[in-house]
């Protein structure tokens, strides 16, 4: 984790970090912002090194070291909740860009997600860009690493599975989406896998205004599963045909 506001994030969802890593010039101040001048529920406080601007460079994946670094253990596999009637499974099918990956994660969690669940050779949902992109929402959603959609559609017995298609499908605000169900985001070029097609009972469409032919064909992943999950989140209307 890179950054105050990430290490933030997971220290106050309960996550302990394996070792913590401040700029030196700041130590102080850093060990108070994030509340690690002591032992707390968890045991004592975690290891914290003060280093300099030099050795952050070679810790971190950005450009600009951050003040403040962390190492978190990878967090146990979740098991499956039995079915319930508010369930709502994000599946990304196929997305690979890890930025478009942490904004639907951050999405999934805004809008009150259940969990979120990703297609083999899908971005790494603990990648450095994946969690920069989640902004801590990593922390708030119980995640499913390279899972077939089919499997995950059996064992929670879902009925609904809508799937997001820039093309053909039913128009989203016209489709009375509902839970318990699946909402699967594909790449934005590819669009669905055969795989993941094979499950979905509804396609749906977000509706573009008109623009310039070949200017805005289609909205990238991480901005239409955002798009899909707020109407999620609003009073469900009656699905037409």
């Amino acid at each position: 984790m890179e950054g105050a506001d990430l290490v933030m994030a997971g220290l106050h969802t309960g996550h302990r970090p394996q070792v913590i890593f401040v700029r030196e010039e700041r130590a102080e101040g850093l060990c108070a912002q994030l509340g690690l001048t002591g032992g707390g529920p968890g045991g004592p406080a975690p290891a914290v090194y003060p280093v300099s601007r030099r050795v952050a460079e070679r810790l971190t994946t950005m450009e600009t070291p951050p003040e403040v670094l962390a190492v978190f253990p990878l967090p146990e596999r979740p098991s499956l909740s039995p079915p319930a009637d508010d369930v709502l499974l994000v599946y990304a099918d196929g997305i690979a860009d890890p930025g478009n990956m942490g904004t639907l994660l951050r999405a999934a969690a805004a809008f009150g997600a259940t969990a979120l669940a990703t297609a083999p050779g899908s971005a790494d949902l603990y990648g450095p860009k994946t969690v920069r992109g989640s902004m801590g929402a990593v922390f708030g959603l119980p995640l499913f690493p390279d899972v077939e959609l089919a499997d995950l559609v059996r064992e929670l017995r879902l009925e609904r599975v809508y799937g997001l298609a820039a093309h053909e499908g039913l128009p989203l605000a016209q489709a009375g989406l509902r839970r318990p169900a699946a909402l699967v985001v594909g790449a934005e070029r590819p669009g669905l896998s055969p795989a993941a097609a094979a499950q979905v009972t509804q396609l749906v469409t977000i509706t573009l205004a008109p623009a310039l032919p070949g200017v805005v064909e289609s909205l990238n992943a991480g901005v239409a599963g955002a798009l899909a999950l707020y109407e999620f989140s609003r009073p469900a209307a009656p699905a037409k045909g």
